[in-house]
C-alpha cells in the first residue's frame, strides 16, 4: 500500500464541522495552515467554526451541506472545485446515533439514520474521489466507531450504520490504491463513556425523556465532557488521531482504548465479543438506570452541574 502524501494539507473539507469532533478537527487543520472548508447542516454552527478559525488568523469558507442528499454533494464538489481547487483531504464526519432496540424504532428512523451515516459518507465519496483520481492524489477519511464492531441491542442503527461505513472504506481503499488515493476510516471510542456521548458529541435522539428533560441532560453531559473530559473525552484528542493517520494513509485506526478492545476482541473473539453485547439489554440498562438515579442523593446532581457550568 503506497503512502500518501497528507503532511501538510492545503485545502481540507470537513462534514458534521458545525461541532464535536469535526469541529476540533476543523481547527486543527487550519492551525496546520489549511484551508477549511466547513460543512454543516446547521449553517449557524458551521459559520461559528469557520469565526473561530479565522480568529487565530486561519482560512476557512462555509456552505451548508445535508449529507444525504446527493445533488448536494455534486454541486458542492462543481463549487469547490471552481473556487479553491480539489481537497487534499476529504473528511467524512457528520453523524448521528439514536438510542433504544430495533422494535422501538420505525423504518422511517432507520431510513433517515442510514441516509446520514452511510449514505452521507458514500455520497461524499462519489462527488470527490473522482476528481482526487484524476489529479492523483488524495486522501479520504471516513469517521467510523468503535461501536461498529459490537452488535449493541440498544443501538443497532448506529452499529450498523458504523459498521457499515468501515466496510466500505476499506472496500474502497483497495480500489483506489492503485490511483493515488488513500481512504481510512477512523473508529472512535465512546467519547464521555456513557453511551449519549459519540464520537464527541451528545447524542440526537435520546428515548424515554420529555423533550425538557433532553435537552437538560444534552447540556449536563455535554458540558461535562466538553470541560472535564481530560484528553480522552477531548474531541481534539479524536482530531489529533484523524491528522496522524491521514498523514500515514493507516487502514483503519481505533481510537480510544475501548475501541482498541473491542476491536482486538472482534478478531481475536467474535464469540466472546457477542456474548459481552447480549447484556447491554435495554430492559437491563434501563432497570440499572432507574436503580441508580433512585441512588444518587439531589446534591451529586447540583454538584455535577455547577461543574458542568449548566
Amino acid at each position: 500500500m503506497f503512502r500518501a502524501k497528507n503532511s501538510d494539507p492545503k485545502l481540507v473539507l470537513i462534514t458534521g464541522a458545525g461541532s464535536g469532533i469535526g469541529r476540533a478537527t476543523a481547527l486543527r487543520y487550519a492551525g496546520m495552515g489549511a484551508t477549511v472548508i466547513v460543512t454543516d447542516i446547521n449553517g449557524d454552527t458551521a459559520q461559528a467554526t469557520v469565526d473561530m478559525i479565522r480568529a487565530e488568523q486561519g482560512r476557512a469558507e462555509m456552505y451548508v451541506l445535508d449529507v444525504s442528499d446527493d445533488s448536494a454533494w455534486q454541486e458542492l464538489a462543481a463549487r469547490v472545485a471552481e473556487n479553491h481547487g480539489v481537497p487534499d483531504i476529504l473528511i467524512n464526519n457528520a453523524g448521528y446515533g439514536i438510542a433504544g432496540g430495533f422494535l422501538e424504532h420505525s423504518k422511517a428512523d432507520w431510513d433517515r439514520l442510514l441516509a446520514v451515516n452511510l449514505d452521507g459518507v458514500v455520497n461524499g465519496c462519489r462527488a470527490f474521489a473522482p476528481l482526487m483520481v484524476e489529479r492523483g492524489s488524495g486522501q479520504i477519511v471516513n469517521i467510523s466507531s468503535g461501536m461498529g464492531y459490537i452488535p449493541l441491542a440498544t443501538t443497532p442503527s448506529y452499529c450498523t450504520s458504523k459498521a457499515a461505513v468501515r466496510m466500505f472504506s476499506e472496500c474502497l481503499r483497495s480500489e483506489l490504491a492503485a490511483k493515488g488515493v488513500g481512504v481510512t476510516a477512523i473508529c472512535p471510542g465512546m467519547v464521555g463513556g456513557t453511551g449519549l456521548i459519540s464520537n464527541g458529541q451528545v447524542v440526537a435522539e435520546i428515548d424515554g425523556f420529555d423533550e425538557a428533560d433532553k435537552n437538560e441532560l444534552r447540556d449536563v453531559l455535554g458540558a461535562l465532557a466538553e470541560k472535564h473530559g481530560a484528553r480522552f473525552t477531548s474531541p481534539d484528542y479524536i482530531a489529533r488521531g484523524i491528522v496522524r493517520a491521514a498523514r500515514h494513509n493507516w487502514g483503519v485506526v481505533p481510537v480510544r482504548p475501548e475501541s482498541w478492545m473491542m476491536f482486538a476482541m472482534h478478531r481475536i473473539s467474535p464469540g466472546l465479543l457477542r456474548s459481552g453485547a447480549a447484556l447491554f439489554t435495554p430492559g437491563r440498562i434501563e432497570r440499572g438506570a432507574a436503580i441508580v438515579s433512585d441512588r444518587i442523593p439531589q446534591r451529586w446532581v447540583d454538584y455535577a452541574k455547577s461543574r458542568a457550568g449548566v
